[in-house]
C-alpha cells in the first residue's frame, strides 16, 4: 500500500512540475528554464546523496557506469527537458501529456530489438491508443476574432531578452503551434525512454540510485553552464525577468520530489504496480491545470479525449512490459 501511495505521489509531483514549467515558459524561453532547473538540481540531489550516505559510495561505480550516467544526464535533462519544455510552450501541457506518453514506446522497442521480446495483444491496444490519441487532439486551427485590449493584455508574457521582445507569443490553448510542439514533444519522448536504459544498465543491483542521480545532473549542469561561454549567451540569460525563476524553482523541486517518491515506491513494491500507477500524471496534469492555468490550456473534447486515449495506452502498454 505504501508503495502504491509512493508512485502516485510521484506522479502528482511530475505533473506539478508539468505545470509550473508552463508558467514559467510563457515568460522566458526553453533554454533560460534549463539553466534555473538543472542546476537547481545538483545541490538537491548532493542533499539528498548526503542525506542517504550515497554520496560517499560514488566512487565504488566504475568508470564505465560514470560514463554512461553522465550522457543519461546530458540526454535526459538537457536534451528532453530542453524538448519537453519547447513542447509545453508551443501546444500546452494538455496537449503535451499523450506525447510524453509514446516514451514507453520506445521502452518496448528497445525490448524487442534487444531482449527479444514479443509484443502481446494488450500491449498492441496500448500502442494503438498511443498513436491515435495525439491524433484526436490536432484540432482545425480557427481564424481568431479581435480581442478586448484588456484579454490581450491578460494574455502577454512577462518581457523576455529575444529578438521579438515586448510582442506577445500567441497563446498555446487558442492558437497552438502543432509543428513545433509535436517535433519536440516526440523528441523529449525518445530522450525520456531511453535514459532510463542506459541508467538502469549503469547502476544494475547497486542501489545507488541518488548517487547516480547526482552524477547524471552534475554532468549535465556542468555542460549547461559551460555554454555561457558562448559570446552573447550570458548577456541573454540576464535579460530575462526575474518573475519566472519561483516558477522554474518549484518545477526543479518538484521533478526531484517525484525522483525520490519513485525511488521510494520501486524499492518497496514491484514494477508490475508501480509503473502503472506512474502514468497516472497523464490525468493529474489536465486537473491541475483547470485549477491554476485555466486560461493558459485547452481543455476542448478533442483534447480531453487524447489525452484519455493515451493514458489508458501507457497503463495498458506498462501493464504489458512488465
Amino acid at each position: 500500500m505504501l508503495g502504491a501511495l509512493f508512485a502516485v505521489l510521484s506522479a502528482l509531483s511530475f505533473a506539478f512540475s508539468t505545470i509550473t514549467a508552463r508558467r514559467g515558459v510563457i515568460g522566458s524561453s526553453a533554454s533560460f528554464g534549463l539553466y534555473i532547473t538543472v542546476i537547481l538540481g545538483v545541490p538537491l540531489f548532493a542533499i539528498a546523496a548526503l542525506a542517504t550516505g550515497q554520496i560517499f559510495d560514488t566512487f565504488d561505480l566504475s568508470s564505465e557506469a560514470m560514463l554512461l550516467l553522465a550522457g543519461a544526464g546530458v540526454l535526459h535533462f538537457l536534451i528532453g527537458r530542453y524538448c519537453n519544455y519547447r513542447c509545453i510552450d508551443a501546444i500546452g501541457s494538455n496537449r503535451s501529456q499523450p506525447l510524453q506518453a509514446t516514451n514507453t514506446i520506445y521502452s518496448v522497442v528497445v525490448a524487442v530489438i534487444v531482449l527479444s521480446e514479443e509484443v502481446t495483444p494488450l500491449m498492441g491496444v496500448g500502442i494503438v491508443l498511443l498513436v491515435v490519441g495525439p491524433m484526436i487532439m490536432v484540432e482545425r486551427r480557427r481564424q481568431r476574432q479581435p480581442e478586448p485590449v484588456a484579454a490581450q493584455a491578460a494574455e502577454q508574457p512577462v518581457a523576455a531578452a529575444t529578438p521579438a521582445a515586448g510582442t506577445p507569443r500567441p497563446n498555446a490553448a487558442t492558437n497552438p503551434r502543432y509543428v513545433e510542439g509535436y517535433t519536440f514533444g516526440l523528441l523529449s519522448a525518445a530522450a525520456y525512454g531511453t535514459s532510463p536504459i542506459m541508467i538502469r544498465y549503469a547502476l544494475e543491483d547497486t542501489g545507488l540510485g541518488i548517487a547516480g542521480g547526482l552524477i547524471a545532473y552534475v554532468a549535465a549542469a556542468g555542460l549547461l553552464i559551460a555554454t555561457l561561454a558562448i559570446p552573447g549567451q550570458l548577456k541573454n540569460m540576464r535579460g530575462f525577468d526575474l518573475k519566472v525563476v519561483p516558477m522554474f524553482a518549484a518545477s526543479a523541486v518538484a521533478v526531484f520530489l517525484a525522483q525520490l517518491f519513485r525511488f521510494a515506491a520501486l524499492a518497496i513494491a514491484p514494477v508490475s504496480l508501480v509503473t502503472p500507477l506512474a502514468r497516472l500524471g497523464v490525468v493529474f496534469v489536465p486537473t491541475l491545470s483547470f485549477i491554476f492555468n485555466r486560461n493558459l490550456e485547452s481543455f476542448s473534447p478533442r483534447v480531453l479525449t487524447g489525452v484519455a486515449l493515451s493514458g489508458v495506452g501507457a497503463v495498458l502498454l506498462a501493464i504489458g512490459v512488465t
